[in-house]
């Protein structure tokens, strides 16, 4: 018996340690329900709710080849022994993960368990990442990352024949319970809905695409929509690379040579963001500890003893005073997504304007987004909060977001009913109605909307020249930095690989 262990690969399709394990023998599928996971402060009941629904459709999947499934709570190492203690294996299978620090501790306790046992655990790479010593420069890694995504995703298997299961694994499945609620406006998860999305992203609105993604107005439709699936691996980087390449090929554009370079540019638009995907997870691989600390240490002591509890519950409940931001969070809580402008508008507002350190803005943040990804996240929050060196530091003007990505205020009026009836003249700004145009459309800054947290242009004024500042006097550059095999990695800096 060989064990293929899921985690952040709930597919069958591309699975290189499913492949390799059905060709030894027989297969026992596994998931573990993990506490050390669900119980972290950045994973929530949304979360849980969208794996739910891609295991079951794993699980089909799996049983429409004659294998099953098996779900288990528990940690890791405790699972893997009782399942050892009922029937001896000898190989473990599973793909690499680029996770949070609790992923990465708990895969260290396996590899541990498994010299205890003789176990031998073979895991195989996913997201383009090279691990470790392996990971050498940033052009070898862009190679490497080009062939991955270029080649063959790996043929789901016909037939799975599964272990006899041990008495012990046929049980019903003990529920943990997550922090928060799920979230009414939730996408979906499974492969069907994955695969329902690319299809018709590739092939009808990915032309949009390139010009769709900034407003939140166009982004809820124009962007793929695939974050979510992609996150826990419902769906590959190179299964979306095939679907463009099929794409290009195909024949109704063989005719039509302007109409193929328009869709050759937008496609490549959208893979030069897979790319960055890619690239944060390569980053965080080489630099684990940017979940927890600042990237440039020279950082350290800018916001740490500012933090304002006030102004964090406000911005977290959408109530800062400013209509875009105040929207934006709104629809996350609603939806758990939100277009790359809006995300990066939230939180730069969060970490800049509100001068919040990142930690407590990013562990909310993470919570509330479906597509919670950590090597993406941490990058982002701080190559926004100016904490990831040279260069770095992201905001945005509210009130100017607002006015270029939402000119008639539709979306500030769907997610913020009680401005609806306020002119388009005050929208964006509604403190600076005055007091008879706030009675005749019936919003009172202050009661019925709140006024601003702070004066945001002097605000971000200020950030911009703290954090300067602070990087001048950091005398900030590249240094090399450790793995997490703890070898250092030459050609990585303290910036984000793109």
């Amino acid at each position: 018996m060989e064990i293929v262990w899921f985690k952040r690969d709930l597919r069958i399709r591309d699975h290189a340690p499913l492949a390799d394990a059905v060709a030894a023998g027989p297969v026992l599928a596994l998931f573990l329900h993990e506490p050390e996971i669900i119980l972290a402060p950045d994973f929530s009941a949304a979360h849980g709710a969208f794996i739910r629904e891609c295991l079951d459709s794993l699980h089909a999947a799996l049983q429409e080849r004659g294998g099953e499934l098996v779900e288990m709570t528990g940690s890791a190492p405790d699972m893997l022994e009782q399942i050892w203690q009922q029937q001896p294996f000898a190989t473990l299978r599973s793909h690499q993960e680029t996770g949070n620090r609790a992923s990465y501790q708990r895969d260290e306790q396996v590899a541990a368990w498994c010299r205890k046992r003789g176990v031998t655990w073979r895991q195989s790479p996913q997201n383009g990442v090279i691990r470790g010593q392996e990971a050498r420069a940033k052009r070898d890694w862009i190679a490497e990352l080009d062939d991955y995504s270029s080649s063959e995703p790996v043929k789901p298997p016909r037939h799975i024949v599964p272990s006899k299961l041990p008495p012990m694994l046929t049980g019903p499945v003990a529920p943990l319970q997550a922090a928060g609620h799920d979230k009414p406006g939730r996408m979906k998860g499974g492969r069907a809905e994955a695969i329902g999305l690319l299809t018709a992203f590739i092939r009808t609105r990915i032309l949009r695409y390139p010009y769709a993604i900034s407003s939140p107005i166009t982004a809820e439709h124009g962007c793929s929509r695939l974050s979510p699936f992609l996150a826990y691996g419902v769906i590959t980087m190179r299964e979306i690379v095939l679907a463009m390449n099929r794409r290009v090929d195909s024949a109704e554009l063989a005719v039509n040579e302007a109409e193929r370079e328009r869709l050759i540019s937008a496609l490549r638009f959208f893979a030069d963001r897979l790319r960055w995907r890619a690239g944060y997870f390569q980053n965080m691989e080489s630099m684990p500890r940017l979940e927890f600390d600042n990237i440039h240490s020279g950082m350290n002591g800018l916001r740490e003893g500012e933090f304002d509890p006030v102004f964090f519950a406000r911005w977290r409940e959408g109530e800062t005073g400013y209509p875009m931001v105040d929207a934006a969070m709104k629809m996350l809580h609603h939806t758990g997504w939100l277009n790359m402008r809006m995300r990066g508008m939230l939180l730069s507002f969060a970490v800049n304007e509100l001068w919040l350190h990142w930690r407590e803005p990013a562990l909310f943040l993470a919570r509330e987004f479906v597509d919670y990804e950590p090597a993406i996240h941490y990058n982002q929050m701080q190559i926004h909060a100016g904490t990831a060196g040279a260069g770095s530091m992201l905001a945005y003007n509210p009130v100017k977001q607002a006015q270029e990505l939402d000119p008639k205020g539709i979306f500030v009026r769907r997610w913020l009913p009680a401005l609806r009836a306020v002119p388009d003249a005050y929208i964006f700004t509604p403190w600076t109605m005055p007091p008879a145009v706030q009675t005749a459309c019936g919003v009172a800054i202050g009661s019925d909307y709140p006024a601003p947290l702070v004066d945001h242009l002097d605000a971000a004024r200020q950030a911009r020249s703290r954090v300067a500042d602070a990087q001048i006097a950091a005398g900030i550059r590249p240094q090399s930095v450790r793995g997490r095999d703890g070898q250092k990695v030459a050609g990585t800096s303290q910036v984000a690989l793109f």
